[in-house]
């Protein structure tokens, strides 16, 4: 394994542990000034090498995403569902666009996890699919009746 490796997204990985032989894996040690300027009470904290890093690592990463479960699966393919129903803009071009084909296969895909989880969810679950259903099964009625409202 090499010390350093380029990605075709320009970063670069760094093998900072000390394994012997490579110079440049090895982290570089504290200045002796940054040792004598913290007061002898207080642990040091990072350094600014540190933070800047931690930094750049978490805005790289971006914001986090809330934890995946079955409700929140089961909400995003209803949205994905009235997306394609005409329900809301498309963020990047402003612009909205109607697929009832895509739409009725959600509902359909949204429909069989209702039969394939029946008796394995809690009744909020129970509830959640049901209403999403019933809510999406009425849109796309009204979409199917109505193209041009969204």
């Amino acid at each position: 394994m090499t010390a350093e490796k380029e990605s075709s997204e320009g970063f670069a990985f760094r093998d900072r542990r000390n394994r012997g032989g490579d110079e440049e894996s090895a982290p570089a040690p504290a200045a002796p000034a940054e040792r004598s300027a913290a007061p002898s009470s207080i642990p040091p904290g990072p350094s600014t090498k540190e933070q800047d890093a931690a930094q750049q690592a978490a805005d790289a990463a971006g914001p986090t995403a809330p934890p995946i479960d079955f409700s929140t699966f089961i909400l995003s393919m209803a949205q994905s569902a009235v997306y394609h129903m005409g329900g809301f803009q498309d963020p990047v071009s402003g612009h909205t666009s109607t697929n009832l084909d895509l739409a009725k296969q959600t509902i359909d895909i949204i429909s069989l996890l209702d039969g394939k989880t029946r008796g394995n969810l809690t009744e909020d679950e129970k509830r959640l699919l049901s209403h999403v259903l019933y809510d999406l099964r009425m849109r796309f009625v009204e979409a199917v009746r109505n193209p041009g409202a969204a």
